[in-house]
């Protein structure tokens, strides 16, 4: 895996122009996993490394596509905050927390042939009041949730960043001041105070690590987020710790989770899994906010097209109509050669 380190705050944004004064605060966003696979991206280019970005460079760069789409010669198999011991993973959306404590929730059915309503289970109460629970969490609590053991009582949430801010003014072309552009900007600042300093993983196959360490070296310095902040990268040992294969007796409950976000639309993505899994029925979506995935294409001077992901943690219920073997991981969505599309299924105890 690459682990990157930032030599100081951090800015994600989408491509579109920023003004200043807009609302008077600019704030970042996690970084998505298309904007590191081009920092990386970046600094083979910096190398010369053109072959290994399927480019033709001559009278200008072209994109040299394959089947008439283009992607570069390696893949990502996901992106994610680490703390030195283990890959950090949102949680879960059927995780959730109530004034009873940290539950888990629980399909029930009010009425028959509908769709299953939810209740919060916690250390065996039940509770309809629950609300989502915003952070982060270790390989041990995920693969027990997969497995329907989800251990709630020893649960250690993360929040692997803090949010910093900072004032800023507008400049105009001639880099002088802009009257009436005083604004803010919300970074993001990694936690380095705590006892496990985090950092970004980038876990690729044991292949496509030696092809970008033969160009990169063993470490080095690449341009990261908005603003080309520098930070430094180093080529570690480490797999992506991923789930088993697991047998589901029919009428069990599937759960797939999503490790990254995956770019689609929705019912595209329902259909995969349903194709992925076998004889299932969708039952329930747990997710949050889609988000936009953008970006400015160097090759071709311009915006990328707009598409839109669910973001990780999402979590799709459905049932096995018969008994199933079902693989620990499985890829789905577009672009997943740039880290998204990584689901995990399980079980719901």
């Amino acid at each position: 895996m690459i682990e990157i380190r930032p030599h100081d705050v951090l800015f994600f944004r989408e491509s579109r122009d920023f003004t200043a004064g807009q609302a008077h605060v600019g704030r970042s966003v996690e970084p998505l996993p298309h904007t590191v696979a081009g920092a990386i991206m970046g600094a083979l280019f910096a190398r010369g490394a053109y072959d290994l970005l399927n480019l033709e460079v001559g009278n200008g760069v072209k994109k040299k596509p394959s089947n008439g789409e283009w992607r570069p010669g390696f893949s990502i198999e996901g992106v994610f905050f680490h703390d030195g011991s283990s890959p950090l993973f949102k949680m879960p959306m059927d995780i959730v927390e109530t004034e009873l404590g940290i539950g888990e929730l629980k399909p029930y059915w009010p009425l028959e042939k509908e769709e299953p309503a939810v209740y919060a289970s916690v250390q065996g109460k039940r509770t309809l009041r629950f609300s989502p629970l915003e952070c982060f969490i270790g390989k041990e609590f995920l693969m027990g949730y997969l497995m329907g053991k989800p251990a709630l009582e020893d649960i250690d949430l993360r929040r692997p960043y803090l949010k910093e801010e900072r004032v800023g003014i507008a400049l105009n072309g001639l880099k002088t001041t802009v009257v009436g552009m005083f604004y803010r900007t919300e970074f993001l600042r990694l936690d380095e105070k705590s006892d496990k300093r985090v950092r970004i993983a980038v876990y690729l196959s044991e292949s496509d690590e030696e092809k970008l360490k033969a160009v990169l070296g063993e470490e080095g310095i690449l341009k990261l987020g908005g603003e080309s902040r520098f930070a430094r990268f180093e080529f570690e040992d480490g797999e992506l710790p991923t789930p088993e294969a697991l047998e589901v007796p029919a009428g069990g409950t599937v759960r797939v989770y999503l490790a990254t976000p995956v770019v689609g639309k929705f019912e595209d993505i329902k259909t995969t899994l349903i194709k992925k899994l076998g004889n299932v029925e969708f039952l329930k979506l747990f997710t949050g906010r889609r988000l936009k995935v953008t970006g400015w294409d160097m090759v071709e001077r311009k915006p990328k097209p707009l598409k839109y992901a669910l973001p990780a943690g999402t979590v799709f219920w459905f049932r096995a109509k018969e008994d199933l073997s079902l693989p620990g991981k499985m890829s789905v969505g577009e672009m997943t050669w740039a880290g998204y599309g990584l689901a995990f299924t399980g079980v719901l105890g």
